[in-house]
């Protein structure tokens, strides 16, 4: 059951580089349609680039410390069960 456990965790890498890559990519086509309809020099689209990944980077960190947290709490929870079922 540890190695299922393992391999869930490698599922934050995933998630993490979905988050950033899902944040760079809205912001960019937001960019992209306002500098299409208004200025059309670019300038919002690189902004909105910057900006999506700084959000991509800041949510994708925030839900890897969740998920630390959570994955503390079970083997925690794990390392009690253990030790209480070896002293009863």
């Amino acid at each position: 059951m540890k190695g299922l456990k393992d391999f869930a965790k490698l599922n934050l890498i995933t998630a993490f580089g979905a988050t950033v890559i899902a944040n760079i990519a809205v912001a960019g086509f937001i960019g992209w349609l306002i500098d299409k309809y208004t200025f059309d020099n670019n300038v919002i689209f690189v902004i909105s680039l910057f900006l999506g990944t700084i959000s991509g980077i800041y949510n994708g960190i925030r839900e890897l410390l969740k998920e630390a947290e959570r994955y503390e709490k079970l083997d925690k929870k794990d390392d009690n069960d253990d030790s209480d079922s070896h002293s009863g």
